[in-house]
């Protein structure tokens, strides 16, 4: 099969959800997967990163349990989708570039993390935030568990967001789950007295901007709401309870030339659901 679901892997239980994930998503779609095992041996970049004392000689790398944990992972996805749509590849790279070599035909790349702590947290920053930065299709990061329930997407007239929505109906009719819409803004304090008016403004807005999407999709059932507040925090707190949020890599907030806003960066870092981030590249 020519398209696929990238998804990495590295022997940790977050891997293996995002494994999971990818399958379930790969089999909703009736595409295969291609499973990287990425390794590198941190010791030979010591120099770079300017150490002067010794450095110790790198020890040699355990190719067969990488190798195994890539068979593994292999094997999970031909016994679900069939031989013809389970592949994998040993990549010896750091995971980010690794994921970002093997692209090719990728519909979707997942990603799972682990961010219990800080050296974790960089570790994300170094994977997850450089493959959905760059990825030339949609990255879905997999944290909390994975469960049932609405999609949630957030939306604020950008292009961005307007692939987001495009992403997220699609998603909410493949798997039945409610979707539910929310546009965010913080009214200032001194327009108080417009705050009222200003928000049934929004709402009708937002109505006419699903319509297209709702004639599209008429089997999606769609809750769309104004919320007041900052758009990361709204959007965490709304994926305590989500099967997925989804988010464009940019919104009307973020900065021109970065290649995350920081509505993205947050849910990266803070989601207790999946989240797609889904970018437009400057050739669309």
């Amino acid at each position: 099969m020519s398209k696929y679901i990238l998804v990495g892997v590295d022997g940790t239980p977050e891997a293996q959800v995002a494994l999971r994930w990818a399958v379930d998503a790969a089999e909703q779609r009736g595409l295969a997967v291609r499973v990287v095992r990425a390794y590198l041996n941190d010791l030979e970049r010591w120099p770079a990163l300017g150490m002067t004392a010794y450095v110790p000689p790198p020890l040699p790398l355990p190719l067969e349990e990488f190798q195994g944990e890539l068979d593994e992972a292999v094997q999970l996805v031909r016994d679900r989708l069939g031989a013809e749509r389970g592949s994998g590849v040993l990549v010896a790279l750091d995971p980010a570039h690794a994921l970002l070599g093997e692209m090719g035909d990728a519909e979707l790349v997942v990603v799972g993390t682990r961010t219990q702590n800080k050296m974790s947290a960089a570790f994300l920053g170094s994977v997850a935030t450089a493959v959905a930065a760059k990825a030339p299709c949609p990255v879905v990061v997999v944290r909390g568990e994975l469960r049932t329930g609405p999609v949630v997407v957030g939306t604020d007239g950008s292009p961005d967001s307007e692939d987001a929505l495009a992403f997220a109906f699609e998603e909410a009719a493949r798997t039945g789950e409610l979707l539910r819409v929310v546009y965010c803004w913080r009214p200032e304090a001194e327009y108080a007295v417009l705050v009222d008016s200003t928000k049934e403004l929004l709402k009708n807005w937002l109505a006419e901007s699903l319509a297209p999407y709702q004639e599209k999709y008429p089997a999606v059932t769609v809750r769309a709401t104004v919320v007041e507040g900052r758009a990361g925090a709204s959007l965490i707190q709304l994926s305590e309870t989500a099967s997925l949020v989804v988010v464009g890599s940019r919104g009307r907030g973020g900065v021109k030339g970065l290649l995350l806003g920081s509505v993205s960066q947050s849910l990266l870092h803070h989601a207790s659901a999946p989240v797609a981030v889904i970018r437009r590249h400057e050739a669309d």
